[in-house]
């Protein structure tokens, strides 16, 4: 599976300025536009409406490219650790390894 960012650009009203950005994702998947239909099927998810601080976001100007680590595209893993809470004693237990699942922000992502 490839990591991939996919990207779409927002815009939200604060005061009675235009403020423009964008929202991206790292997700994996075998293909680009499959990226783009995980992405799709999130937009609207709380936790994506809130980390885009309410913006709406122009679904139909996506834009994907590889993810690329510091290292390359095939460069070191990084290990993400997870803080231990009810029974999770380690690094990555009760973590989603759905293949549709993001990577967590700080994980040598490139994720606003």
């Amino acid at each position: 599976m490839t990591l991939w960012n996919v990207t779409a650009p927002t815009v939200r009203i604060v005061g009675d300025e235009e403020v423009r950005g964008t929202q991206t994702w790292v997700v994996r998947a075998p293909r680009s536009v499959e990226a783009v239909r995980q992405v799709a099927a999130r937009i609207a998810a709380e936790d994506a409406v809130r980390h885009r601080r309410g913006a709406a976001i122009d679904s139909t100007a996506f834009t994907t490219t590889r993810w690329r680590s510091p290292h390359g595209v095939l460069g070191p893993t990084v290990h993400c650790m997870q803080a231990p809470q009810s029974g999770q004693a380690g690094p990555g237990q009760g973590a989603d390894a759905s293949t549709s699942a993001p990577l967590p922000a700080g994980c040598g992502t490139t994720a606003a």
